[in-house]
This record gives C-alpha cells, sequence and structure tokens, in this order.
C-alpha cells in the first residue's frame, strides 16, 4: 500500500522530527530529503518535485501523463491543482510550497486513492496518509476520537472517507485543496465533471479504460487480477490482456460454497477467451468462521475492505506468495458503467430530450427491469424530472434513535448539486460511496489495490455521458458491453445475473455470533450510547439473521468497534 508521512517546518531535521525520522527509517520506511524544511517517509511511494512559478509543488504517489495541455500560466495554487488534474492523473497527494518552502496547499487527486489528512505538530507541519505507531509515539499525541464526527459517520457511511475522526487532524477530501487554516476548497468533484467534456462513445470508452488500466499496470512486475465472472472484472481483465502487459500475472477467480455465489463457468469463459491459466479458489463452509475479523490497525477511519475477512486474508497470503505488486479489479464498474434500473435514467433523458423521451425505448426497458409498469415508471420519471431529490442516507436501524435523527452534512461531492439531473446525482452518489474502496486492508499491506473504473479519467468520461446514453435507453451497462464486446465471451456480454454473496456473508455473521456479543453489547458503542443496545441484541440471533437479514448492519458496526478498541485500548 502506498504509504508516507511528510515533515514540514524550519527543524523538520532536528530535534525530535530528526529522531522521528530514524525511528521510520529502521521501520524499513525509505526517507526521501525534499527540501531544508522538508522530509518524507514513504512506503511503496515515489516522490517528485516540480518547480512552479509561484513556488513548488512535491507529487507523493505515483502519476501519468493526460493528453490534456496547461491552460496556461499559473498564477495562484487553485490554479496550479487545476493544472494537475488538467495534466496528470494518478494515485497522488501533492503539497505545495510557496518560494520560502512554507506550506501553501495540501491537494488530493480526484481518485482518492491514498488517504490524506493533515496536522499540526508544534512547529512543524504532518501531512500523512495513515498514522504508523512511529508517528503516534514520536510526537507522543495519542488523539482522541472526535465523537460528534463519529456520530455523523454513523449516521451516514457516505462521509466515513472524508470525516475528521481524529482530533487534531484535518481530511483532505478527493480532489480538494486543503488550506493551512483548516479550509478546504473544491478544485475537481463529480458534479464539475459531469459538463467538463463531451459525452463519451463506445470507441472513447474502450480507449479511455485501456489508457487507466495501462497507466495502472505499468511499472509493475506482477499482478493479481480478479476475475470473479461479472462483466465489470472481465473489462478490465481484458484491458490488462490486450495491453500486453510482460509481467507475471495471477488470474484468480474465487466462489463461495454456496450455488448463488458460484460464479466459476462465466469466470471460466473469459480466461478461454483471452487464453490465460485461471487459478479457482473455494471458499469453504469451514471458512465462515475467519470471514469477519474483529481487529484493526490505528488508521485515520474504519477501513472498509476489511469487512470481507475471509476474502482480504485469502488475497494477501496470495500476494505475499507470488511477489504480487498490484491488484487489478473491476471494483466501481456496476457505478461507472451504470448496472442500477432506475426511473432517473427516464427523467434525465426527459430534462435533455423533451417530450420526445416519452415515446422512446427507455420507459418500457426500465418498466420491464424493475419488473412495474411503463406508466408507473414514466410518472415517477416526470416527477424527479422536475424535481431531483436531493440524496437523503439510510441510517443503521441499529443505531440510538437519536443519532438515527441527526441532521446529516453531506459528503463534499454531495454539497451542491445544482442543475444535475436525478440518474447523474444517482451515480454521483455511487462514486462517493465507493471511496472506501481504497481503504487499508491486509491484501493491500502487501500490495496496491486498483480499481481503473475509479480512476479520474474514467470518472471524467462517464460522468459527461448521459445516463440513458451509458445504458443506451435503460439497459444494464450497455454502452460498456458494446464498448468490449469482441473482447469477451458472449455469456458474459449478454449476462444480466450477478452473483448473491449476502447468504455467504449472513453465515459468516451467524458463525461469529459468539465473539460479536461481548465486541458489541459491551463495546464503545454502547457504552457511548451510539447504538440501540436491544436492537442489536435481538440482531445478534441466528433466527433473526436467517427471517430479517441484517447482518451487514452488524458487520459495518463491528467494523467501527474494532477501529474504536484500537484507539482507545
Amino acid at each position: 500500500m502506498t504509504r508516507f508521512v511528510a515533515v514540514l517546518g524550519p527543524e523538520a531535521h532536528s530535534g525530535a522530527y530528526q529522531a522521528m525520522q530514524e525511528t521510520a527509517r529502521r521501520q524499513g520506511w525509505s526517507i526521501s530529503d525534499a527540501g531544508p524544511g522538508l522530509w518524507i517517509a514513504s512506503g511503496r511511494a515515489s516522490v517528485k518535485r516540480q518547480p512552479l512559478a509561484i513556488g513548488e509543488v512535491v507529487l507523493i504517489g505515483e502519476t501519468s501523463t493526460r493528453a490534456m495541455t496547461s491552460d496556461g500560466v499559473i498564477r495562484d495554487i487553485d490554479e496550479a491543482c487545476r493544472d494537475l488534474t488538467r495534466t496528470l492523473w494518478g494515485r497522488y497527494v501533492a503539497l505545495l510550497l510557496t518560494p520560502d518552502g512554507r506550506l501553501a496547499g495540501v491537494f488530493r487527486d480526484p481518485s482518492g486513492a491514498i488517504d490524506c489528512a493533515v496536522s499540526r505538530s508544534g512547529p512543524a507541519w504532518l501531512i500523512a496518509s495513515d498514522t504508523p505507531d512511529w508517528l503516534i509515539d514520536a510526537t507522543n499525541d495519542s488523539p482522541g476520537l472526535s465523537w460528534d464526527a463519529v456520530a455523523a459517520a454513523l449516521r451516514d457511511p457516505i462521509t466515513l472517507s472524508t470525516a475528521d475522526l481524529l482530533r487534531g487532524w484535518k481530511t483532505v477530501p478527493p480532489g480538494a485543496l486543503h488550506l493551512p487554516d483548516g479550509r478546504n476548497r473544491v478544485i475537481w468533484s463529480p458534479a464539475i465533471a459531469v459538463g467538463g467534456s463531451p459525452p463519451a462513445t463506445a470507441v472513447q470508452l474502450r480507449e479511455t479504460v485501456d489508457a487507466a488500466v495501462v497507466g495502472l499496470a505499468r511499472d509493475r512486475a506482477s499482478l493479481l487480477v480478479e476475475v470473479s465472472g461479472g462483466l465489470d472484472s472481465a473489462i478490465m481483465a481484458a484491458s490488462l490482456r490486450a495491453s500486453g502487459f510482460q509481467g507475471k500475472v495471477l488470474w484468480l477467480n474465487t466462489h463461495g460454497p454456496f450455488a448463488e455465489s458460484d460464479e466459476r463457468a462465466y469466470a471460466t469463459a473469459v480466461a478461454r477467451m483471452l487464453d490465460v491459466e485461471l487459478m479457482i479458489v473455494e471458499r469453504r463452509v469451514q471458512d465462515l468462521a475467519t470471514g469477519l475479523a474483529l481487529d484493526h490497525p490505528r488508521a485515520f477511519r474504519p477501513s472498509l475492505n476489511r469487512m470481507d475477512a475471509g476474502y482480504d486474508g485469502l488475497q494477501a497470503e496470495l500476494c505475499e506468495a507470488n511477489g504480487v505488486e498490484g491488484i487489478l479489479t473491476g471494483k466501481g464498474g456496476d457505478v461507472a458503467f451504470l448496472q442500477t434500473a432506475t426511473s432517473s435514467i427516464l427523467a434525465d433523458e426527459l430534462r435533455d430530450r423533451g417530450l420526445a423521451a416519452l415515446f422512446g425505448p427507455t420507459a418500457p426497458v426500465l418498466a420491464r427491469r424493475m419488473r412495474r409498469s411503463a406508466w408507473r415508471t414514466l410518472r415517477a420519471a416526470i416527477g424527479t424530472a422536475r424535481r431531483p431529490r436531493d440524496y437523503a442516507a439510510s441510517p443503521n436501524v441499529l443505531l440510538h434513535p437519536d443519532i438515527r435523527d441527526l441532521r446529516a452534512v453531506p459528503h463534499p461531492w454531495l454539497s451542491d448539486l445544482d442543475g444535475i439531473g436525478s440518474g447523474k446525482r444517482q451515480q454521483i452518489v455511487g462514486f462517493a460511496s465507493n471511496l472506501g474502496l481504497h481503504s487499508l486492508s491486509r491484501r493491500n499491506e502487501k500490495s496496491e489495490l486498483l480499481h481503473p473504473a475509479l480512476s479520474q479519467p474514467v470518472m471524467e468520461a462517464v460522468l459527461a455521458t448521459p445516463s440513458y446514453e451509458l445504458t443506451r435507453g435503460g439497459h444494464d451497462r450497455l454502452l460498456a458491453r458494446e464498448a468490449f464486446a469482441d473482447r469477451l465471451p458472449e455469456a458474459v456480454v449478454h449476462r444480466r445475473s450477478k452473483a448473491e454473496l449476502g447468504g455467504y456473508y449472513g453465515r459468516a455473521v451467524a458463525a461469529n455470533i459468539a465473539l460479536l456479543r461481548p465486541h458489541l453489547l459491551e463495546g464503545h458503542l454502547a457504552r457511548r450510547g451510539l447504538i440501540d443496545r436491544d436492537q442489536v441484541e435481538a440482531a445478534l440471533q441466528v433466527e433473526h439473521l436467517i427471517w430479517q437479514g441484517g447482518y451487514l448492519e452488524l458487520m459495518m458496526l463491528a467494523l467501527w468497534e474494532s477501529w474504536m478498541e484500537a484507539w482507545l485500548r
């Protein structure tokens, strides 16, 4: 996983900060001397310095050059950050310095692939992707939790990726410029990208995805490629195969012990089409007990990638055994290429095309997919076209009523969507939710999680393309299917079903009830009154899980409890 801690200030190379640097080096971190008052400890992150007319930018992470060029003279740091989004993309954090080496701002790339938060420690600035033990120990600062922020993120999980959960640390949202006075200024957001370029054709979408895969795979000697059997992972696997990647590749399919989670037939068809050898690993019934882990490292926020502990551990072991440097996934493709059937797609078409949209194919296609009448679909679309609904989070029913009733502050990407249609709003909500896919896990401690569908170029291409064009009139990801049809087996191109892992996760929770009871009923969530203890106790019954579900709500609370325990024990 790309990790870094930057120390910036006039005393960065002396006293306690020098001792901190030596501790980091002893623990295996690479140290980059980036100037008289700046040093950066990093793990798998390159550091590049680039002069600017207004100072200097230090890029931490990985970048690829875009075909777009600079608009001209850089007069301020806002324009410098916009210039970065036009000329570069990747997985990076940018430190902007004044001509005399002081901090002017911190910019986080739009994909949000590397977490970033900023703190002041004495005379120095600390800018970090996470909180290694040596940093906490060296600064003698184990920050307390900001309980108001914790409650707000519990109320709306989408805000987790940008919440300031640790006192003294301010999160830099993806696409935002963080200023020394603590403010964040939006430089890039999905809402800006909606009108940022012409809609993508099938050919352009294919070229964009191909370029994203090439950029993320470049300079890596070995990859693990997920081949789930679904469309999105098949597209990314096919793009990698078409790129002529010369490194070692482990093509992986995993399946659960139940029929609804077994996609081997589709995955095998993809492997046969790509002429690659597929590794198939079964997740057995005996493995259910390992499907939920109740440990968590100290980090800026609970890590959603750790929720499926069995899958996380399996990939971590494979990465370590095979020297894997990157894990290529199709995650986020359902949002990017637009899988969901919703009347909001027709609402977007009505906004753009007027009454002509009523006589097109979109209404009957969506009605069939949603299993409702065309008239009902039309009524919903007309109402939504007139007044697009604002995002409203559905709170976890196991939270205390006072927490469920909190007035939620929206994710920064969802705070200003005026003039954007309902279908695009739902896509933006999906992208904000998927920021959690970049979070810490056992597998990305060994390697790098690479999600091309969540890269800046792909997000920009699909956000600029109307929802009814991505779906070709309401169909499931039809533009993407057309773009990659000649690379994929017909069974996958025409497939409309999807594996169901809910049963597996429900059984994993059931297998861990004896551990979950004290974890949740006697933990910090309960003691702080953040959960409805009676409701949680009722949910921790096998019969309840069978007949009413609720396993995802329990898994999320268990994750939060483990994260809290890491900081408060």
